[in-house]
This record gives C-alpha cells, structure tokens and sequence, in this order.
C-alpha cells in the first residue's frame, strides 16, 4: 500500500470511529460521501492531522532541525517611501510596518507563500523549494533561519517540478504546500522536526479546467486551511483571466468548487487567506497580481466586499511581484495583513514584506 492509500484509510479510521457510553446505541455512521453527489465529503484537518505526524517526521525530531540561521538585512521604508504607500490606504487603515530584506545568502529569495507558524513567528515558502522562518517582533519579521523541503523518501526535492511551491498555510506545526508544475498539495510536520519533515502527498490537483489543459505555470498559486478544517486551493490562471476555486476531498481527489474569484480587470489570483470573525463567520482575503512592462507590477489586496476593503499598490508605491498572504485577527479587533514580494532570484528585483492593519 503506498503512502497516499495508508494516509487516506487512517484518516478515515480516524473519522469513523466513534464512542457510546455504556448502554447507549452509537449513533448511525454517515452516508457515504459517493453517495452524496451532489455535497461530497470535504478532507479534514482534524481527521487527517494525526495520520500525517507519524508519516512526516520519524521519532526524535526537533521543531529546529534542517534549519540554519540565515544573514538577513531588513531596512524599514524611509520616511517619504512609507508616505506614499499610507497614502493609498482606504480610510481606517494603518501601515504597521514596510520592509526590504536582502540577504548574502544566495538561497534567500523566491518567498512566494507566507502564513503564520504562530503569533511569534512568519513562515514562508520559496519557488525553489525553501522554508524561511521569520522571528515577528509586533509585525516586523526579524532574526531567520532557513531550510530545504524534503520528498516522502526523505531526500530534497530539485528541479522545478518537484519543488515549484506557491501556496502555505499552517496550523498546529503542520505546513500544507501547493505546488505549481505537478499541481499538488503535500503536508509537512515542521513543527516536529523542523526542515528535516517529510512530505505526506493530501491530494493531486486537477491538470484542466472546462475541458482545456492548465498552463504548468498558471497552477495553485493559492492555498487556504479554514478555520473549519478544509483546504481551498485556487488557481492563478485557467481561462483568460479567470481564477478557479476548488476543494480537497475526503478521499485525497480534489474538484472545482464551481466558483472563481472576481479578479480586478487585468489581474491574476496569488494567494488567500481565511480568518474566523469576532462575529463567528468567516472571511476570505485574496491577494491579485498583474505586471507590463509600462506599469510594471501592481497588486490588488481584498479583505472585505466593499471598496474601501481593498488597497491597490503601483507607481509611484515601492511594490514589486508579491505573491504572498498571511491574515491574523488582533485583539483590538482589527484583521493584521502581512504580504510579501517575490524577487524571483533577480538582482533587479526587492523581497518586501509590508504589514497592514484595517477595519472589519
């Protein structure tokens, strides 16, 4: 039985099983999810994470491990940069912070995904197959360590089919990954044993959508763990300029949800992020891109369903091809965006992180 099929029949031990008191009747088992056609079973955090420990990492690992510290720069905005890019902001938001960060290490770059490890701690993912772990001082990154993704036989991925990732998202120590070229989402248990995890494959993504084949580089740029326990995965490209939704099923198959995100004119789908409202209800924020070379690269960040839920960055703002995403609900109430650039490797480009703080 390979890795996918062991993964798939301990989760759903896992889901199945139940307990009754003594004397009391268990209650029936659900319908099964091929019986339900028309609403099938979404996969679950909750029933899949104590499966993906024991295949990720082997005993005696640390949260640590693979890891090394990384040389890193990182210089705030001067004052009239930070002033410009305030001034974009719809009313009631704030700039927490705006970074450049730069490197002599040569393996620093690429941050395509970012999520939060924990409230201390910003975790991204490069297109070449890397982990940054950043230090969070408030919303400022800080001190970094970096590392190499490994495949499920333990050796690190290489080459850009294996190691294209785009998409993170995080919880409970547990890193979920999409991958551009060979659409897929794996997990890795870092929060175990750090670098050294292993990937657990969660589900191969779909190669078409509406009968045509996806461009290798327009793929799942977009990856959401929500607050229920589901992966929403969204696609950069796959028509022109629309962006298609899906969903991981119960079964480790993934399908399209039947929606797709209103993409501003112009622009492509780069990342989401799904936070739980003071209120109860949940909130999807999308991160869109587009780029020509008139213009340059301009962004689009969406927290809300009004126009004064968004921000859009271009000339004369210091922006650059962010990719990147990562939501956290404050105490005060507030919703805290971090968002991050990719400088593909170039010299001609910036790694930024810059942090909001807006209204809900």
């Amino acid at each position: 039985m390979n890795r996918s099929l062991s993964l798939i029949s301990a989760v759903w031990i896992l889901a199945l099983s139940g307990c009754a008191a003594p004397g009391e009747a268990a209650e029936p088992a659900a319908a099964s999810p091929a019986a339900e056609e028309t609403a099938p079973a979404l996969w679950s955090f909750a029933a899949s994470e104590d499966a993906i420990r024991p295949e990720s990492c082997e005993e005696g690992g640390t949260p640590m491990r693979g890891l090394l510290p990384l040389q890193l720069s990182i210089e705030a905005l001067n004052a009239k940069q930070s002033e410009v890019l305030t001034a974009r902001l719809p009313e009631g938001a704030a700039l927490a912070g705006a970074w450049e960060l730069t490197s002599t290490d040569p393996n620093f770059g690429g941050l395509s995904g970012i999520a939060l490890e924990d409230e201390t701690t910003l975790l991204a993912v490069t297109d070449a197959g890397g982990w940054v772990k950043f230090g969070l001082d408030g919303a400022a990154p800080a001190a970094a360590t970096i590392g190499y993704m490994r495949g499920a036989d333990g050796k690190f991925l290489t080459g850009k089919t294996e190691n294209d990732a785009e998409g993170l998202s995080v919880r409970d120590g547990i890193a979920f990954v999409s991958f551009e070229r060979d659409f897929r989402i794996e997990a890795f248990d870092i929060g175990t044993c750090g670098a050294s995890a292993k990937a657990v494959e969660i589900a191969k993504l779909p190669a078409t959508y509406e009968g045509r084949a996806i461009d290798p580089n327009e793929g799942p740029e977009a990856l959401t763990l929500t607050p229920a326990g589901s992966l929403r995965f969204g696609f950069e490209g796959a028509t022109g300029s629309l962006s298609p939704l899906g969903d991981v099923l119960w079964d480790g198959s993934a399908e399209w949800s039947g929606t797709e995100t209103a993409n501003p004119d112009g622009f492509a789908l780069v990342a989401m992020d799904t936070v739980s409202l003071p209120g109860g209800e949940d909130r999807e924020i999308y991160l869109y891109r587009a780029f020509d070379p008139l213009r340059g690269a301009r962004s689009v960040l969406v927290w809300g369903p009004d126009e004064a839920d968004q921000l859009t960055l271009s000339r004369p703002v210091m922006t650059d091809n962010f990719e990147g995403l990562a939501a956290l609900v404050l105490e005060t109430g507030e919703l805290r965006l971090w968002i991050v650039s990719d400088n593909n490797f170039s010299k001609m480009q910036r790694t930024l992180i810059y942090a909001f703080d807006v209204p809900l």
